[in-house]
């Protein structure tokens, strides 16, 4: 579940900050509060980019309704 938050919500945007990679061999605790996240820097400013987006358009329906 917490994988799933992670990858579609706006805390997807603090994989850019990401320090740690995840390696197949070995066997460690990766969790956001030791530095790792389940996105690539470049999907979570895109899913950032992509909620500021919605948020842009709503406004601006909702300005040009007035």
């Amino acid at each position: 579940m917490s994988r799933w938050l992670l990858r579609v919500t706006p805390a997807a945007a603090f994989a850019v900050q990401q320090s740690i990679r995840e390696y197949p061999q070995v066997i460690a605790y990766y969790a956001p509060m030791g530095g790792y996240f389940p996105l690539p820097g470049w999907a979570g400013f895109a899913v950032l980019c992509g909620y500021a987006m919605v948020v842009l358009g709503l406004g601006f329906f909702r300005l040009s309704g007035r």
